[in-house]
């Protein structure tokens, strides 16, 4: 089992190298950092359930390819889509620390995913082998905590504007104001979000109807452009 998990981690380890998680630690370290903390590979389907409300989570996951959802679902069975991470991205890191290690909300997969699950009880305990590179991982741990939050609070601005419209405007905009930085393209204008229309509507806390009226309202003002999941803002 040990030999095959490596193996795999192998094919990643490039890819994993490149996260923010991982900054300042050389590759010849990674592995050892990989298998110090007992990390492993998982692939998902689209609309996989990774983590029920209330259900236990040990691990973080560190997504390797493809967007996860966190999800609340209220006493009558309604779902809110509260936040979404992308590659290179965590997940459950918070859930994972608590006292009973219970989660409060579901994460779900909106694509197909790669997902490498790490104890991150392991991560924040120097192991009796004093591996140099804890300290940096601990910090860098905490940096992915930071942007989680920014995340938050970007959707928390969107949702606050008082029209649809204005709802809209704000997440495409705050979406491609950071591509551009994170991608060094400050004269893009163009988006493609990781959500269908219903969980747009759920993420912007809209009714699906409304959210696809006033996109169609939008296109016919000259606002923006649409084709499937990408948006170019025009104005």
């Amino acid at each position: 089992m040990a030999d095959s998990r490596v193996k795999k981690i192998s094919n990643y380890i490039t890819t994993i190298g490149s996260f923010d998680l991982f900054n300042g630690i050389t590759q010849s370290d990674l592995s050892a950092v990989l298998n110090c903390a007992g990390a492993k590979i998982e692939n998902y389907s689209k609309n996989i359930i990774l983590v029920t409300d209330d259900g236990d989570i040990s691990d973080a996951g560190l997504i390797l390819k493809g967007n996860v959802a966190m999800i609340k679902e209220d006493e009558h069975g309604h779902q809110s889509l509260i936040t979404y991470m992308k590659e290179g991205e965590l997940f459950g890191e918070i859930f994972s620390e608590t006292m009973d290690n219970a989660s409060t909300v579901s994460f779900r997969t909106m694509t197909k995913c790669t997902i490498m699950h790490i104890p991150v009880g392991k991560i924040l305990k120097i192991c009796k082998n004093a591996c140099p590179f804890h300290s940096r991982l601990i910090f860098n741990l905490f940096k992915c905590l930071s942007k989680t939050n920014a995340g938050l609070v970007r959707k928390i601005d969107a949702v606050s504007r008082t029209t649809i419209r204005e709802k809209i405007l704000t997440y495409l905009k705050e979406e491609l104001e950071y591509a551009n930085r994170v991608n060094h393209t400050p004269e893009n204008h163009r988006i493609t979000v990781p959500m269908n229309k219903t969980e747009m509507a759920q993420y912007l806390c809209v009714h699906r109807s409304a959210l696809l009226r006033e996109i169609a309202a939008m296109r016919q003002d000259g606002l923006i452009s649409v084709n499937g999941q990408t948006f170019t803002i025009l104005e």
